[in-house]
């Protein structure tokens, strides 16, 4: 591996770590990232590999994880791809896109032969961090995972080897939730090597639904048995603001009653959901009850289905035809039920997918009969489209109302003659498609249903069509003070000043410091 000139001026670093995923680490990394930047530091997020169900585009149409591009609007800064260097996208059955500062690098298997790219992502890990380290103050680094992956250590460079390379000391995060999370804090230290066992500075007890008092024997225990110290015990918190990487949380996805007042919305659970945040907004709303499922009682009791983002639009194809799902979407369409696809699933809605290089279903080029409830059809290019846009709704609910979004897909769709868009892109593309009727449609946008506009047109012609009286706009949450939220509870529970001790920092600042590059 190259040697790597990080100059002369080095920003402090920490990272946060897990004993497992799912365990709160992106949420804790936003709320330090918050914490510092209110501080009066500069302040930059990291993460060098991730692997991740959503991306975030940067604004030079990059790909990163989710995570890292809201955690650098925590910071209050603009995500870059150096952010997070590496990331994995899974694509067809047994394969995965490494992407590489936020382009496509390579597709790779998961053959027991497949090539060793430690050494490489090293490097790219290094090189971005040393770029970081030299404009900013303060690095949040973020592991993936667990450290302690026996089977992984070797080619783990997601966590302690970069640890390694930023000179961080490591805050453990065991999730409370879940049973066994002081044995799992424990465990995972002793199983770790010498070398990198040192390099735990302490634990965070997350997401702890009781009185903290009550937990002090415990936390005592930990803390003679390891020798390291509790260093803060995050209460249990329902909305953090902070969007999902990881599918687990769908998994865990309660089913929506059907309570009066409230919309049925089901997006379908498909094998390869992607950007599933699309519908963090509604899930938000008061008068809707959102529901991931591919129950047939589920679909079929909606008021809205919602065809989501896929990584792999032809597999799931095939899945929604096994199930049966195919059909029962067409006859929900011919009843008058509203359906929208996203991306891969305005795909899916179209006429024909073709994939004649057999992308899509590992290796088999192929050509699949769609929903056909739009009239498109799609081919995939072998380059992706990534960008961020504004645009302008040409649906019947929503005339000409605003939205910002971006696009990530390799397939391009065609609109058969008289078939109108869906939204006027401002480099003057036409995007997506609406049926006649205009209550079906699709579009390859990711993000629109931010716009609160929007997002209220739509929900209130679902409303009308209950009978029910349309709703005003509600005010925008804004991103920005649900981060404040969560760096208060986060500031309020841990022991700040022993974090900035272990930074090497004095604490906040009064004022806010020039920081020369």
């Amino acid at each position: 591996m190259n040697a790597i000139n990080t100059g002369s001026r080095r920003a402090a670093a920490i990272m946060v770590q897990g004993t497992a995923s799912h365990v709160g680490k992106s949420t804790l990394a936003a709320a330090l990232c918050r914490i510092f930047a209110r501080h009066g530091y500069s302040v930059a997020p990291f993460k060098g590999w991730n692997m991740a169900l959503n991306s975030y585009v940067t604004a030079d149409g990059g790909e990163i994880g989710r995570a890292q591009g809201e955690q650098a609007e925590a910071c209050g800064i603009e995500a870059t791809v150096h952010m997070n260097p590496i990331l994995i996208k899974p694509s067809a059955p047994g394969k995965s896109h490494i992407i590489v500062r936020g382009r496509v690098f390579a597709e790779r298997g998961y053959a027991p032969d497949a090539p060793d790219e430690t050494a490489y992502m090293l490097q790219v890990i290094g090189e971005s961090l040393a770029l970081l380290r030299r404009e900013y103050e303060i690095l949040v680094l973020e592991g993936a995972g667990s450290p302690a992956e026996l089977n992984l250590m070797e080619r783990d460079v997601a966590n302690m080897k970069t640890a390694a390379l930023a000179e961080a000391p490591v805050l453990l995060v065991g999730d409370m939730e879940r049973g066994g999370a002081l044995a799992a804090c424990a465990g995972t230290v002793s199983l770790l090597p010498v070398e990198d066992r040192v390099r735990v500075a302490g634990f965070i007890l997350n997401k702890f639904g009781g009185d903290p008092a009550r937990l002090q024997p415990a936390v005592a225990a930990l803390e003679a048995h390891t020798g390291l110290p509790v260093l803060g015990v995050i209460p249990h918190l329902s909305a953090t603001g902070v969007a999902e990487e990881d599918g687990a949380v769908l998994e865990s996805t309660p089913r929506a009653a059907a309570a009066d007042g409230k919309l049925q919305i089901c997006v379908l659970r498909l094998p390869h959901i992607s950007n599933f945040t699309d519908f963090d907004p509604l899930q938000a709303e008061k008068d809707v009850a959102l529901l991931f499922s591919t129950a047939a009682e589920d679909v079929a009791a909606a008021d809205a289905v919602i065809l989501p983002g896929t990584r792999n639009s032809m597999y799931d194809l095939l899945f929604l035809q096994k199930l049966g799902l195919d059909s029962m979407i067409r006859r929900l369409a011919a009843a008058g039920v509203p359906i929208a696809g996203i991306c891969g699933g305005f795909q899916i809605l179209g006429e024909m997918l073709s994939d004649p290089e057999g992308r899509e279903l590992g290796g088999r080029g192929a050509e699949l009969r769609g929903l056909g409830l739009l009239p498109v059809r799609t081919h995939f290019l072998p380059e992706k489209k990534v960008g961020r846009t504004v645009a302008e709704s040409r649906l019947p609910f929503a005339p000409n109302v605003k939205v910002r979004g971006y696009e990530i897909h390799r397939g391009q769709s065609e609109r058969k003659a008289g078939c109108r868009p869906a939204f006027l892109l401002q480099d003057g593309r036409e995007d997506g498609a609406v049926a006649a009727g205009g209550l079906i449609w699709g579009t390859y946008l990711h993000g629109f249903f931010d716009s609160p506009a929007f997002r209220r047109a739509w929900l209130n012609m679902l409303r009308r069509r209950r009978g029910w009286q349309p709703l005003g706009e509600a005010a925008e949450a804004e991103r920005s003070r649900r981060f404040d939220c969560l760096a208060d509870a986060v500031e309020a529970a841990l022991d700040l000043q022993a974090i900035y001790d272990l930074l090497g920092l004095d604490g906040p600042r009064k004022e806010r410091k020039a920081w020369r590059k």
